[in-house]
């Protein structure tokens, strides 16, 4: 009886180092950007109440501390899992982030402050055109951007079909979920966390 349950808790740990392995294998080239620059990736949806949260408690300490001191480079991958209207939101997002880069945050921001019962379609192409009007950029980048997320098979839609792509191949089924130079923020509400793997990556 011994001997089974030595060789059942030998297969558990096997099971769990192989887990953790494939993980960080799938991670592995999310740690940095080409210029060296700590990746912090956030997977989640505007229309995810907990991203919410992350948004308004956790993004505005790392762009004073990290983002606007250009030490990190911040990615929010659009899983659009939330209704058919999410893919709208993360269209825009990807619009906003090729045409007016500097903006992508605020504009992030907006589309969080507006955030609606995740059950139904509150994303329309009214409401976006609405934040982007709020962006402090000029009209002609506002209409590229409108113009962008609107067309199809554009840059837009391709980036946000990537994100979806990309947060399957990863194997995310959770919003938010977080990474640090390729490794998993165990608890992405608590901002030491954020700090502890900056610092352990720097």
């Amino acid at each position: 009886m011994k001997k089974l349950w030595l060789c059942l808790g030998l297969i558990a740990t096997m099971l769990l180092i192989t887990a953790c392995s494939s993980d960080e294998d799938a991670h592995k080239d999310d740690k940095q950007n080409a210029n060296g620059k700590i990746k912090i990736i956030e997977y989640g949806d505007f229309k995810c109440s907990y991203c919410k949260k992350v948004e308004s408690n956790i993004i505005p300490k790392l762009k004073k501390d990290y983002i606007d001191k250009d030490k990190v480079d911040y990615e929010f991958v659009n899983m659009a899992f939330l209704g058919d209207d999410s893919i709208i939101g993360s269209r825009a997002g990807h619009a906003v982030q090729q045409i007016a880069p500097k903006q992508y945050l605020d504009f992030q921001k907006l589309m969080f402050e507006q955030q609606g019962d995740a059950e139904k379609e509150w994303i329309t192409e009214s409401l976006v055109d609405k934040q982007i009007d709020k962006l402090s950029i000029d009209s002609k980048q506002k209409e590229k951007i409108k113009k962008d997320y609107k067309t199809e098979d554009s840059k837009s839609w391709k980036a946000a079909q990537k994100d979806k792509e990309q947060a399957e191949d990863k194997n995310i089924d959770t919003a938010p979920t977080v990474y640090i130079g390729g490794e998993k923020v165990e608890d992405p509400y608590d901002y030491d966390n954020y700090k502890k793997l900056i610092e352990k990556n720097e």
